[in-house]
């Protein structure tokens, strides 16, 4: 029967696991990386270990690239992709008044002095739409994946471009939303000519409520399971997917070199 011991770190009874144990098993690890840490600082590494290290990682990042660049040419589309409209789990839309200051023609002005400025009549139509998009989101999660925008201009005369219209919409929804417009999608642009009280009707929309991120090695788009966890990225994962680490990891093993032989090309 297996006796039991007191923990000289917090007092607590626990089986002893071995003839010279003094600690319990939680304080045992937190003195192993106490003296761990105390061996670091004592024994820095070397300018040859650390050139070594630097060399491993860059042939274990190589690999990885060559991995998802091989990942990548798989999936990727050709001139007959499919161009069928996503199926949306939600969507909403809004409307306001259209004016030519959405035009990207008309957002800046140059100043006296040289300076660049924001028109005010832009600035209050992106914030106008930027409020109306909140108040429709109201409560409602955007997953941080991709966003369908559907954008219908109903122009007074034929005289501007319905897509100069996209750069102010897609900077006003920026504001509205958490998500960058990096994952912004035009599933429809349309325009039709309407000469009393014309409009601007702006539509959003998800195809997925998961969270994915882009891996920076593969280029595909994955859930952020798919990813190792770092705490300091902003969506606490790495940007490399571990498909893309794996991959890399069996890259590597056919290129080491043999033992007393060349490396394999």
């Amino acid at each position: 029967m297996s006796r039991l011991i007191e923990c000289l770190n917090c007092g607590a009874e626990c089986r002893r696991r071995g003839p010279v144990q003094k600690y319990c098993e939680a304080c045992s690890e937190q003195k192993d990386l106490l003296r761990k840490r105390l061996w670091a600082r004592t024994h820095p590494r070397s300018v040859e270990q650390k050139a070594r290290q630097a060399e491993h990682s860059q042939r274990r990042a190589g690999a990885d690239r060559r991995a998802g660049a091989i990942a990548n040419e798989h999936g990727r589309q050709s001139i007959f992709w499919n161009a069928a409209n996503p199926d949306l789990v939600w969507s909403l839309r809004v409307a306001v008044p259209f004016s030519y200051a959405a035009s990207k023609n008309h957002l800046f002005a140059l100043r006296r002095q040289g300076h660049v400025a924001l028109r005010r009549e832009s600035r209050a139509m992106r914030t106008e739409i930027t409020l109306r998009l909140r108040q429709a989101l109201a409560g409602r999660r955007i997953a941080h994946n991709k966003v369908w925008l559907d954008i219908l201009v109903q122009k007074p005369n034929h005289r501007g471009d319905a897509i100069n219209v996209v750069d102010l919409v897609c900077d006003a929804v920026k504001d509205a939303i958490p998500v960058d417009d990096r994952w912004f999608c035009i599933r429809r642009l349309d325009w039709e000519i309407v000469k009393a009280n014309p409009q601007l009707f702006i539509g959003l929309g998800q195809d997925s409520l998961e969270d994915c991120q882009i891996c920076s090695y593969c280029g595909q788009i994955k859930p952020l399971l798919a990813f190792n966890k770092a705490k300091h990225c902003p969506l606490g994962v790495g940007r490399q997917c571990k498909d893309c680490r794996r991959r890399g990891r069996i890259l590597a093993k056919q290129h080491q070199e043999p033992a007393g032989g060349r490396a394999r090309e």
